[in-house]
């Protein structure tokens, strides 16, 4: 197996979707294990997302399951995606495990849905903007820290500049249009960046104004990543102070899909967005 980064997520999503074929078929882990050439505990092991699997063999058990083509098909895709490698290889010595699993599934993302209160999100950043927010977090490190940190975050961009790009549809509160990071020179060129990434076609950007309420489905800082059209696998990621949490309920995830599309009412429109964000410029 080539020597990546393991990637949870797609390794949780590829047991359970095994445990529920096997349930499926009323055997237990004991039977099924006979039937696949395994021991109960190994596929035990699969089944809860601990041990990686060669693509022959999970084609083998999905052979053995007689799965439908669709479905197989998307197990196997992320069980490939699961053992590529990618930039943030690089990273391993440095980065969390993972926030190296989190890139990997935002690298392989088809749509991004994201919701931000307090900062540009990391994908629209400037090198100077995401500077200032590193060094604000991390006022004891050596520069040399930071600077690889903002590398890391600046390398996370490319699939928006890719020859098939992931589509990006960002909620923008209009505090973080206004909050000054880094000093207005910074700030005018983080909201110029903002522009001209809204002038993309795979970049959808709306702000929520201040003069307007969210209500309830105003739930703050998230991203919400599709992989697979239509998708295979969807996950929410949200930050918190001392690392991310990765949500991969399927319940869970359709009610921040529900609340994203919910609130989207109360925002400005693409054309309006871009007004405000060339008035909030100009008072810089």
């Amino acid at each position: 197996m080539p020597d990546a980064s393991p990637s949870t997520v797609r390794l949780r999503k590829i047991g359970r979707s095994l445990r529920h074929l096997r349930e499926e078929a009323g055997q237990t882990l004991k039977t099924a294990g006979r039937h696949l050439e395994r021991s109960g505990s190994s596929l035990s092991l699969i089944e809860n997302g601990l041990q990686p699997l060669r693509l022959r063999d999970l084609e083998h058990i999905l052979n053995r399951y007689r799965v439908p083509l669709p479905e197989s098909a998307a197990l196997m895709t992320l069980a490939e995606q699961q053992q590529q490698s990618g930039w943030w290889d690089a990273y391993k010595d440095f980065i969390s495990h993972e926030t190296l699993d989190r890139v990997s599934l935002e690298f392989s993302a088809s749509r991004i849905v994201t919701t931000e209160t307090t900062f540009i999100p990391g994908l629209l950043q400037t090198e100077d903007y995401t500077h200032a927010l590193n060094r604000a977090g991390l006022p004891d490190a050596p520069a040399a820290v930071v600077s690889r940190y903002v590398d890391f975050r600046l390398q996370r961009q490319q699939i928006l500049k890719r020859p098939d790009p992931t589509h990006l549809y960002v909620t923008l509160d209009e505090g973080a249009l206004r909050r000054i990071r880094g000093g207005r020179y910074v700030m005018r060129a983080q909201l110029k960046r903002l522009l001209n990434e809204s002038e993309q076609e795979h970049v959808f950007l709306r702000v929520l104004p201040f003069t307007a309420d969210g209500g309830p489905h105003y739930v703050g800082h998230f991203q919400l990543v599709d992989i697979g059209t239509p998708p295979i696998l969807s996950v929410v990621l949200v930050d918190h102070l001392t690392g991310h949490w990765i949500l991969e309920d399927e319940a869970q995830v359709e009610r921040f899909r529900e609340k994203s599309i919910l609130v989207e009412p109360s925002t400005l429109s693409e054309a309006e967005s871009r007004t405000l964000i060339q008035s909030v410029m100009s008072d810089l």
